[in-house]
């Protein structure tokens, strides 16, 4: 299975990259590059059972505080 992904990776990767220095976007690019080390990080984390946090609850993290603020009424 990690074969497969891996394979399918460097397919997704080579395109993209090479399709995006023809046409010189430099910034689309690096940004792509960054979302593709995310998401390969977490491909291979769900394969091999890793501990990762889940993205949803790295938000909760960030916003419960504000919420808190916000909704509820301190005294």
């Amino acid at each position: 299975m990690i074969y497969g992904i891996t394979f399918l990776l460097i397919i997704t990767v080579y395109l993209q990259v090479n399709k995006l220095i023809e046409q010189e976007e430099l910034r689309e690019l690096k940004f792509y590059l960054i979302i593709m080390a995310i998401a390969i990080l977490y491909s291979y984390g769900t394969l091999l059972e890793w501990n990762l946090p889940r993205p949803g609850s790295i938000i909760t993290k960030i916003y419960q505080p504000i919420s808190n603020y916000i909704f509820i009424k301190q005294k």
